[in-house]
């Protein structure tokens, strides 16, 4: 790889024309989600080898090309050939811009030939992708998608959880799931404390074999193989086990890190490269919001509205905010017990509840049912006297029907604003998860 500055052409090129660049010195610019088209066939290799990449006895990207790629929000960000090209693909993606930025992740095989891979990317930021192959095989033409991937949020413990389809060693994924932030929540890989949450996972989350956060503490009081000193890595107790019948067995000797395979959990070397993934998770604040499906879709104006500033104004007590909305349009804010896996498309928003849905209006009258208007900053004023600060709502102890019922001590209920948008358009903003 060299280590020579970059000068870099100005020009963005359209995704369906960008082929990629030989040369890393002069890696070709790209935004957006793709697809992004590439070209290797007669490409040569000018990058270096790196052990994050080894996979199958080699840890070279051959025949690579080279592109940049700026981040358009700060979330963990799927890098897929899966399903675009016939190609052996092996990908890597750096920190930075220059041939000699630190690497963030690699992958040869995710779906079949092709590879997958995620990172966590910042807004504003470039980010060096380099495209090759597994050496030996031909190079081709293909596309690429690069997408942000929202964590699925947890009603029940206001955790957020996501997926990553990649399958480094144990350490390696580690620090990957630690190098990623949602919502200004550092992740760690998963631990798993009760059987609720683990139903949930179940439910959930599409995986095969992850890698998970549990370790063997072999200078724990408690260490005795193959069963003692087990921990979470965040320190939480073990109290919930859920091994695969016959482990863990030590068997061979060293198998010290979790992993979920098969019928339950399973000890493993920390430099197997079997497990085929592993999970992140980002723990909620306690008494706090956790926002999911996040960002919303854009308004008429450009950008999302989002539920952040919303937040408890007393004991018990959760006010909701909405900003960043159009200009005199109006909205109301639903509520539901949990999060639709798959957010189902409604006019230009997207809804992330699951039903029951409920609706809180001001009053049961068929000309002012929504709850407030959005002014000229953006923030949704309050039109029917159920705030106590003007803007906003003040969600009351009683829950509309549906669901029906009324809000305890402990439950975790989640929130999204339906509004009007310019042109007789509707949208909804991002989602909330509070535990009361």
């Amino acid at each position: 790889m060299r280590l020579a500055a970059f000068c870099f052409s100005l020009l963005l090129v359209s995704p369906l024309l960008a082929q990629g660049s030989d040369d890393c010195l002069s890696a070709l610019a790209i935004s957006g989600p793709g697809p992004h088209a590439f070209d290797n066939s007669t490409a040569t290799t000018d990058g270096l080898a790196d052990p994050l990449c080894l996979a199958f006895g080699s840890d070279q990207v051959e025949q690579d090309v080279w592109f940049r790629w700026t981040a358009a929000t700060s979330a963990p960000t799927l890098l897929s050939f899966c399903g675009q090209t016939t190609v052996d693909t092996k990908v890597a993606v750096y920190d930075g811009v220059t041939c000699n930025d630190i690497m963030l992740a690699c992958n040869d095989d995710a779906c079949g030939l092709q590879s997958e891979l995620t990172f966590p990317a910042v807004a504003g930021v470039e980010y060096l992708v380099r495209v090759g192959t597994y050496p030996t095989a031909a190079g081709g033409i293909g596309t690429f998608g690069l997408s942000p991937q929202v964590p699925i949020v947890n009603p029940g413990n206001g955790h957020s959880y996501l997926v990553v389809h990649d399958g480094p060693d144990w350490h390696t994924a580690r620090a990957g799931a630690e190098a990623m932030d949602f919502n200004g929540l550092t992740g760690h890989l998963v631990t798993i404390t009760d059987q609720a949450e683990h139903d949930w996972i179940v439910a959930n989350l599409t995986f095969t074999r992850p890698w998970i956060g549990l370790i063997q503490n072999t200078s724990s009081s408690t260490y005795a193989e193959p069963g003692g000193g087990w921990e979470w890595i965040t320190g939480e107790p073990l109290v919930f086990t859920f091994w695969a019948t016959g482990e863990p067995n030590d068997n061979p000797a060293g198998e010290d890190y979790g992993e979920w395979h098969g019928g339950g959990w399973n000890d493993m070397l920390a430099t197997s490269t079997a497990p085929s993934e592993y999970i992140v998770e980002f723990d909620g604040l306690v008494g706090g919001p956790s926002l999911f499906c996040d960002p919303a879709n854009n308004t008429s104006g450009g950008q999302p509205v989002t539920l952040e500033n919303s937040s408890f104004s007393g004991p018990g007590l959760f006010h909701l905010e909405a900003d960043g909305g159009p200009l005199d349009q109006f909205g109301y804010f639903l509520v539901s017990a949990g999060e639709l896996p798959n957010p189902v498309t409604v006019s230009q928003g997207l809804l992330c509840l699951s039903a029951p849905l409920g609706r809180y209006t001001g009053v049961t009258s068929a000309t002012l049912n929504s709850l407030g208007r959005f002014d000229a900053a953006g923030v949704l004023q309050n039109l029917t006297g159920t705030s106590s600060v003007g803007s906003g709502y003040d969600i009351p102890a009683v829950l509309p029907d549906p669901p029906a019922g009324v809000i305890t001590s402990g439950d975790t209920w989640l929130y999204q604003l339906w509004f009007r948008d310019v042109g007789g358009v509707s949208n909804f903003s991002n989602g909330i998860a509070v535990t009361f």
